[in-house]
């Protein structure tokens, strides 16, 4: 039988429960908990979890992955689809998900975290026609993009700018405050959203040239880098640092 690499959370059941944050991490775990508890019946979205052992093997075997892995994510992805009544990657009625990390003991503010994972130029006309609010939408594709090429394509591929203004997460900033400026807007809120359509396509502009590959427009492509960036931040230097001053093993991995 496969080693279990995944465990799923959702429509009232879960695969774990509180008593597993060496394996699912503290989040994990209690997310399993609080949608898997007869008695407590909380409305919690569907999910799964990676557990703690594969960041471990990820960093022994060369940073690669258990080769059960794909299948058992996919498995538990179709999961969610199923609960949600919507699928990853749809361009009419697209799922977007978040992968966040969770340690078994809390390192706040020290590992990373992808939003709105699965917005892409073919799922977000759906997410328009969905939600009829076309600026919602584009300020969550420019938020995913701020987010990812800071995460994903520059700290977890090791990059390192040589100053604070060379780091792409500050070019992309820059580059929205010089729209504000020119627009007399104060506030984030006050940009329409022709304001972020054209921010969007400027901000592939400002990745492909800082960081000489381009936003990724792939669904999966999007989810398993978040996810590796999230493996990645367990080594990244805040967070070695922090787990030497809190005393946290380097072997117990994240989830």
């Amino acid at each position: 039988m496969a080693k279990k690499y995944v465990y799923f959370f959702g429509a009232g059941k879960a695969d774990g429960n509180a008593s597993m944050k060496n394996l699912l991490g503290g989040k994990g775990a209690n997310l399993a908990e609080m949608a898997g508890h007869p008695k407590l019946k909380l409305p919690v979205p569907p999910g799964f979890t990676i557990t703690t052992e594969v960041c471990t093997l990820y960093y022994k075997n060369n940073r690669k992955y258990p080769k059960e892995l794909k299948g058992q994510v996919d498995a538990a992805l179709a999961g969610v689809e199923k609960i949600m009544r919507k699928n990853f990657g749809d361009p009419n009625d697209p799922l977007l998900v978040t992968v966040r990390s969770g340690a078994r003991s809390s390192m706040p503010g020290m590992m990373e975290t992808v939003l709105n994972v699965g917005l892409t130029t073919k799922t977000i006309p759906g997410l328009i026609k969905k939600t009829n609010n076309p600026r919602f939408v584009y300020d969550a594709y420019r938020r995913l993009m701020m987010m990812y090429s800071d995460v994903v394509m520059e700290k977890a591929a090791g990059r390192e700018p040589k100053t604070e203004h060379d780091a792409i997460r500050h070019k992309l900033e820059t580059a929205m405050a010089k729209v504000k400026k020119n627009k007399g807007y104060k506030n984030d809120t006050e940009l329409t959203v022709d304001d972020l359509k054209k921010l969007c396509d400027d901000f592939k502009v400002i990745i492909k040239k800082t960081l000489n590959k381009s936003f990724p427009d792939d669904p999966m492509d999007q989810m398993w880098g978040g996810i590796s960036a999230v493996f990645q931040s367990w080594m990244g230097k805040r967070a070695v640092s922090y787990r030497r001053i809190e005393k946290i093993p380097e072997h117990w991995g994240t989830a």
